[in-house]
């Protein structure tokens, strides 16, 4: 997109920004949510539009309504907790406010965690979608992910009853620490490339022991402290006994202008990802959306 004259990439992104306020606006009937798994994602003010996206191309793609919880960064205004509300009248709006109390009594015993928590939004995604959980199993997802496909890994692994854990693969490593260093402070191996844009998760895989001895050894000497969180959902998998892994590259992370053919979904990075979701996702899920209405009538 950036080989576009600079008014044309931002009408098309304008379009895509559009195309994606009408798809999410589109309600279906459909499957009722899964029974014994829910499904979490850490919302911001600045990423709505994306995140609702993100929530109904899940739904479309798997012919199923979810019931999400939405965990408020903190960034929320009434209004956007009103906007999710009326796009997903089953879910659930978690405010900020409410979720420090209820979490940090949740960690009473894990002073680490608690203080880690309150220093970056980022933690919001380990500790209360896990805390909120009210199932053994949840799903975690980034609200910058478009799917375009259906989802059968995950939807197989809700049916199976499965308690294995799955993270995205993603381009390059990016962990707070280099990986060997955090091999060496955790007395394990780590996956490669594990990244935390959609987490399939057994809640018994995200010890609170686990993650408090993480955070004490590795957060003081951590490189990278915005990554501290996806570091621990790879702690978090690599130590689980029932095994999972990453998921297939059909489970997009890129950083390109388009996606992959066969993409079940994709992951938006880089600092151009608004524009490419926006310019590529929203468009394409749109265009589905449209294609699907007229095959069925």
């Amino acid at each position: 997109m950036k080989i576009l004259p600079s008014f044309v990439r931002q009408a098309w992104i304008r379009l895509g920004r559009r195309a994606a306020r009408q798809a999410v606006r589109k309600r279906e009937s459909l499957n009722s949510p899964p029974a014994d798994v829910s499904l979490h994602m850490v919302i911001s003010h600045d990423m709505l539009l994306m995140g609702l996206l993100a929530m109904r191309s899940l739904e479309f793609h798997s012919r199923q309504h979810w019931a999400p919880f939405f965990h408020d960064d903190g960034s929320l205004t009434d209004d956007d907790a009103r906007e999710i509300r009326s796009h997903f009248p089953d879910g659930q709006v978690i405010r900020r406010a409410v979720a420090d109390r209820a979490v940090a009594e949740g960690l009473r015993d894990h002073p680490v965690c608690r203080e880690n928590r309150v220093k970056h939004h980022w933690f919001l995604k380990v500790f209360d979608t896990r805390h909120y959980a009210p199932h053994d199993r949840y799903i975690v997802i980034d609200s910058d992910i478009v799917f375009f496909q259906r989802p059968e890994l995950v939807l197989q692994w809700i049916a199976r009853g499965e308690k294995t854990l799955w993270l995205m693969e993603d381009t390059r490593e990016k962990y707070s620490s280099a990986r060997a260093d955090l091999e060496k402070e955790m007395g394990f191996r780590l996956w490669e490339r594990a990244n935390s844009g959609l987490d399939l998760m057994p809640k018994a895989a995200a010890d609170l022991g686990l993650a408090e001895k993480f955070l004490q050894r590795c957060a003081p000497t951590a490189r990278e402290y915005c990554f501290l969180e996806q570091t621990l959902f790879c702690v978090f998998g690599s130590a689980w006994k029932w095994g999972g892994g990453l998921l297939p590259r059909e489970y997009e992370i890129s950083w390109t202008n388009f996606r992959r053919g066969g993409a079940v979904c994709r992951h938006y990075v880089g600092p151009f990802k608004n524009d490419a979701l926006f310019a590529e996702g929203a468009f394409t899920f749109w265009l589905q959306n449209q294609l699907f209405r007229l095959k069925i009538r």
